[in-house]
């Protein structure tokens, strides 16, 4: 704003009342300069010819001719005074002029000190000139000083424009390139000189899908906002890869529209990132089912990914038996192929990420890898990494003393990185990554990620691979559990068949035989009816006992239907112990019964239960000798019922009480064995447990524990979770 100040002060300090005043002493000036040159020119010869013609008048012997003579003459000296005075009046002005002409040149074009030695002060006009020449000083100063104001001002926005870490770039409605900064140039290796004026084209070895449609919107909006791109993935000329986020932004020069694409590159923080997620997904997924290969894919796929490492090719080897195996690669097999990879990227409308693919790509490059092996003793490029657990980096294939034919012919490539993957400080294989095909130079921070990678990628498929072997050790103990599981059915069928056979034959036998009695009483003279019917009846009981084993043993193994409702426990012990009081006092037994009348009602099968109390009882009866007792106790607490049984009888004479529960066990003569097995399966059916034990007192005690309806759910979760 000083700088303007001081112009307009110099330029606007001539007021228009003081303008005026000077053209009125200008004009009174110049009608004095006209007065006093009449009175010096035409006065004094005015009175020079009056006094010659005077003198002529005088004289009578001057001749007409003479007279002539002297009035020519006077006309000459008059005309010849006149000449040589305008001749001079008029060379100083038109050199005066000439001079003014020349000041209002260099002033037009910005020049405003002249030469004052050319000007010769003998008139006014020359004094005007010399002012005028002051002036333009003075107007040169004030130019000057705000020349050297704008070039601070310019160098400091140019500080400013190289000081942004962004780069970018000035395009026109046409695309094509007004200004590039320098970081634009530098990034992507280009001359500003080289593409202003030229297509996007000239930029990028690809232009972004994203980054044209971000422009078309831009120049149809007209400015209305910036578009703001993320992870675009951009390659310049010379075919360097980079991510970057976007800014497109509309602008109006001297009324011709032109956009602002700036360019903040972020692949190093994107890498990282998405180094981070991969890794992270892939951890993940560990635990599902899903092949060897597909991981292994995954993993170079971060190598591989413009969002990751950015390599063209990447290749996983394995060391398997002291022999080191070709695993995977990922990578196009010809340039034409990465070209299309490449053009597909630059298509995507979103942001990137990588998508797994559901099918491996199985090209030349595969099956060359997969069909690579080498033992561990060989010495190569490949197990020298490998024994000392170092990078190698091969910049000059064909030149480098460490690499033997086989390898160069193998890679096809100049340059190189072979990466140890070490877990645990265990090398288990390597990466082999390159850029055939865009032939960018590998850098030493790619290298560095590329080992960072690499290490938690060993880490991963240590894992992994551990992972497999646990779970083939649990499957092959699944399968023999399984046949564990299987052979035990096997033989607790053979057991439940051996055990029928042996109740039924039984019974049959006794049949078979009075029917034989009956067919020979029947075939004598006179049959002894007497002894027919008896045989009948013999045969009659064994056939209901026949029944009732196969009652039995279908009652234990048909699914029961239940109908559950909510019962009282001690109603059903009560009536239990009606329908038994008369057997109890056949044998002499006495019944106590401490039941808890506050207990809770239990959801609950009326029948079931009736006929578990209904076992219990007869176990009971059948244990206890004359003159016993049966002790029956319920009771509750938060969650559960208690039904306690406790006689007075033999016990149990078996190591293990659990063996009761057992199909088919049994110590009594004419006992199936599948009484208290059904108890424990109706209980079981009821969430419950039934568990029993001999008292040192003598006797044994049966204890029944059911969920309250409150705490069944908590039961039946704690059972899944089981």
């Amino acid at each position: 704003m000083v700088m303007f100040s001081r112009f307009h002060f110099h330029v606007c300090r001539t007021p228009e009342i003081i303008g005026n005043k000077k053209m009125i002493k200008i004009k009174n000036q110049n009608l004095r300069n006209v007065a006093y040159w009449i009175v010096k020119i035409f006065i004094p010869n005015l009175i020079l010819a009056l006094y010659v013609l005077g003198l002529l008048a005088f004289r009578e012997d001057i001749d007409k001719t003479t007279y002539i003579f002297l009035v020519a003459g006077m006309l000459i000296y008059f005309v010849t005074r006149l000449y040589f005075y305008y001749y001079r009046v008029g060379f100083f002005l038109w050199n005066n002029l000439r001079n003014l002409r020349q000041i209002i040149n260099e002033f037009k074009k910005g020049k405003f000190v002249l030469n004052e030695s050319d000007i010769v002060v003998s008139d006014k006009i020359s004094l005007v000139l010399r002012e005028l020449l002051t002036v333009g000083k003075q107007f040169d100063s004030i130019v000057t000083s705000q020349s050297d104001e704008l070039k601070k001002f310019h160098e400091i926005y140019s500080h400013i424009i190289c000081s942004i870490n962004s780069h970018f770039v000035v395009i026109d409605r046409d695309e094509n390139v007004i200004y590039a900064n320098e970081g634009f140039c530098k990034k992507f290796n280009v001359e500003a000189d080289r593409v202003i004026g030229k297509g996007l084209n000239s930029l990028f070895y690809f232009v972004n899908t994203r980054l044209k449609m971000g422009i078309s919107q831009v120049m149809k909006e007209r400015g209305s906002d910036s578009v703001v791109l993320k992870n675009v993935h951009l390659m310049s000329i010379h075919r360097k890869s980079i991510i970057s986020d976007l800014k497109i932004s509309y602008m109006t020069v001297n009324g011709e529209p032109q956009v602002v694409i700036i360019i903040d590159d972020i692949t190093d923080r994107f890498s990282k990132d998405y180094h981070a997620s991969i890794l992270t997904h892939l951890s993940e997924t560990m635990g599902e089912e899903a092949e060897t290969e597909t991981t292994f894919y995954n993993i170079l796929v971060g190598v591989t990914s413009g969002s990751g490492l950015g390599f063209n090719r990447a290749m996983l080897f394995m060391v398997n038996d002291e022999i080191l195996e070709g695993k995977m690669a990922v990578g196009p097999d010809s340039f034409d192929e990465a070209i299309e990879i490449w053009n597909s990227l630059s298509s995507t409308d979103t942001d990137l990420t990588v998508q797994y693919p559901i099918e491996i790509k199985r090209g030349n490059l595969l099956k060359k890898v997969q069909n690579y092996s080498s033992s561990l003793n060989d010495n190569n490029v490949f197990t020298w990494a490998l024994k000392n657990k170092e990078r190698v980096y091969v910049k000059n294939a064909w030149n480098d003393n460490r690499l033997d034919d086989d390898i160069r012919k193998f890679m096809e490539v100049d340059e190189f990185v072979v990466m140890p993957m070490i877990s645990f400080n265990k090398v288990i294989g390597i990466i082999v990554a390159d850029n055939k095909y865009n032939m960018t130079g590998i850098s030493s921070q790619s290298i560095d990620l590329l080992s960072i990678f690499s290490f938690q990628a060993a880490f991963l498929i240590e894992n992994y691979l551990n992972l497999i072997e646990v779970k083939k050790e649990m499957k092959k103990l699944e399968e023999r559990q399984d046949a564990i599981v299987e052979s035990e059915k096997m033989a607790a069928v053979g057991r439940i068949a051996s055990h029928i056979a042996h109740e039924i034959r039984n019974p049959l036998v006794t049949m078979g035989g009075y029917a034989k009695r009956i067919l020979k009483h029947s075939s004598e003279g006179s049959p002894d009816l007497k002894k027919i019917s008896k045989s009948a009846d013999i045969i009659l009981k064994e056939s209901e006992r026949l029944e009732k084993i196969l009652s039995n043993v279908m009652d234990f193994t048909k699914p029961s239907k239940y109908i559950k409702e909510f019962n009282d426990i001690n109603h059903i012990i009560r009536d239990t112990f009606r329908l038994l009081k008369n057997v109890l006092l056949e044998k002499n037994i006495k019944v106590k019964m401490d039941l808890d009348e506050t207990l809770p009602n239990v959801k609950s099968d009326f029948n079931q239960m009736k006929q578990v109390l209904l076992n219990l009882f007869q176990n009971a009866i059948d244990a206890t000798p004359a003159g016993g007792s049966i002790h029956i106790l319920t009771e509750s607490d938060e969650a559960y019922i208690f039904v306690r049984f406790i006689d007075t009888g033999t016990g149990i004479a078996a190591d293990n009480p659990d063996v009761i529960f057992e199909p088919f066990f049994t110590t009594k003569i004419t006992g199936v064995g599948l009484g208290l097995a059904n108890v424990k399966k109706i209980i079981k059916d009821h969430r419950g447990k039934i568990w029993a034990f001999n008292r040192e007192e003598g006797g044994a005690e049966f204890v029944i524990k059911i969920p309250l309806p409150a705490s069944e759910q908590k039961v039946i979760n704690i059972e899944e979770n089981i």
